[in-house]
Order: C-alpha cells, then sequence, then structure tokens
C-alpha cells in the first residue's frame, strides 16, 4: 500500500480510498481485523493522526467497525435496495436479498388495534397475523420486519414455515392474486426494542420501509414495516423513472 505525497489528494482521504480498494478485492473479508492506527502509521511513514481520521470516516460510512479493547474489522457489506426495482411475488429473496438467513421472533394472530383497521382498511370485527422476521448475513442482523396480515386471507397461514417466502406461501397455498405494492421511506431512531434485536445501540438512525401490498381485486392483503440499520443498507433511485419524495419540514416557534 503506497500513498503519493505530491497528490493534491490529502492523505487521510487516499489512506481511506487504499483500505476501501483492499476491502472490494477481497484482501479484507467481512470480520477480518484490519491493521491499527499505530501499525498503519508505522508502515506508511505518515502521522497516526491521519491514520485515525481516515479509519474514522471509514467508521462513519459502516465500512469498518469499532470493537473496544479489540480493535477495528471489517464492516459485513451493505444491502443495496431499490425503491423502483422490479419485484417478484413469488419470493422475497430478490436481487440483493438473496443470501439472508430469516428468523421469525414471533407469529401469532391478534385482535383488531385501532392502528391495524386504519392501515389494513378492515373492519373491527377482523382478526390478523402478525408475524415478525429478522434477515441477517453471518449472524449480522440487516432487517427487522413485522408483517400485518389479514387472517380471512389465508386462514392456517401459521402452519407454514415462514422462514420461506410468505408471497409464495400465499401464492401456492391460499391462490393469493398479487396485483401491486406501494413503499414509503422514512428515517427514525430505534428504539430500545428494535436496539437489542438488530446489536445496535438505541437512538442509532433506521431506514424505515413501509410496504403496503394489494391484490388484484385492489385489496391491502399486507402491510409490512421493515427497520435497517443506516449504516448497514443503501436505497437508490433509478433515473429516468418518476419518483415522488416528499420531505416532511419541522418548523419550531422561539419560546
Amino acid at each position: 500500500m503506497e500513498l503519493n505525497r505530491n497528490s493534491v489528494l490529502p492523505l487521510y482521504y487516499q489512506l481511506k480510498e487504499k483500505l476501501k480498494e483492499e476491502i472490494d478485492i477481497g484482501r479484507y473479508n467481512p470480520g477480518d481485523k484490519i491493521l491499527s492506527e499505530n501499525e498503519l502509521s508505522s508502515l506508511l511513514g505518515i502521522s497516526r493522526n491521519t491514520c485515525k481520521q481516515a479509519i474514522a470516516d471509514l467508521v462513519a460510512e459502516g465500512v469498518l467497525y469499532r470493537i473496544q479493547g479489540k480493535g477495528t474489522f471489517v464492516a459485513e457489506k451493505k444491502i443495496f435496495k431499490g425503491l423502483t426495482e422490479s419485484f417478484s411475488f413469488s419470493s422475497d429473496n430478490n436481487s440483493n436479498m438473496a443470501g439472508l438467513v430469516t428468523k421469525v421472533v414471533f407469529a401469532e394472530e391478534i385482535r383488531e388495534s385501532k392502528e391495524s383497521i386504519e392501515f389494513l382498511k378492515l373492519k373491527e370485527s377482523e382478526r390478523i397475523y402478525r408475524i415478525q422476521r429478522i434477515r441477517s448475513h453471518n449472524d449480522v442482523p440487516l432487517v427487522l420486519q413485522t408483517s400485518y396480515i389479514p387472517k380471512f386471507f389465508c386462514p392456517t397461514l401459521l402452519k407454514f414455515d415462514l422462514t420461506q417466502s410468505m408471497y409464495k406461501i400465499m401464492k401456492e397455498n391460499f391462490k393469493i392474486d398479487f396485483s401491486y405494492f406501494t413503499e414509503n421511506l422514512s428515517c427514525v431512531m430505534a428504539d430500545k426494542y428494535e436496539a437489542e434485536k438488530l446489536l445496535i445501540k438505541k437512538g442509532a438512525p433506521l431506514f424505515l420501509l413501509t410496504r403496503k401490498t394489494f391484490t388484484a381485486k385492489n385489496e391491502i392483503i399486507e402491510v409490512a414495516r421493515s427497520f435497517m440499520p443506516g449504516d448497514r443498507c443503501e436505497f437508490y433511485f433509478k433515473h429516468g423513472e418518476e419518483i415522488s419524495i416528499a420531505l416532511n419540514h419541522i418548523t419550531r416557534q422561539a419560546s
């Protein structure tokens, strides 16, 4: 690893990009420990502060993570999700989601709530399934997802293996005719429960992706709320397609 001292690029930035390059080509794999700030300083003949800044930037970007008393390690690669990408109702494991391990946290039948009546457009007498699952890669939680599904669509859903694609289960066993879905993306802070499940700190930034799935009769068959740590995933938008982004502006009055 060599840095160009005659470059207009700062040394810390060059080091940062070199480390990212070594990770990209597989010299460092997820979970591998990288050289310490002192070791990099000695190896490259640059100041420890320069190394510290490069590593701090990579930690902030989610490329590296620190374990107190142990060192700095390569993080799992982020999952990439496009809000406009094609989606198959025959599988939950689309494109970059393939290879994730699914664990069911709970699957239960519950009475309707004010919230479920509102977003599922249910009558007060209806019952729903609430199913929570965690998607992980190499034991690192990437997605905490809770699905709400009206029971009358698939009365025996809870008898199936819910670590598999629920869309596939519903399509093959209950003849559900899926039509389309909508998604809303927002940013929230992790509460205590979400932090525990995703192995992050309380208050850490999360993406919240809310998806409503509709049948061919325009009925809402599922509302899924997915929490994803901001340093473990990225969203992208395809150019050339019409995308509507709503920004909520919060104004505060001076007291």
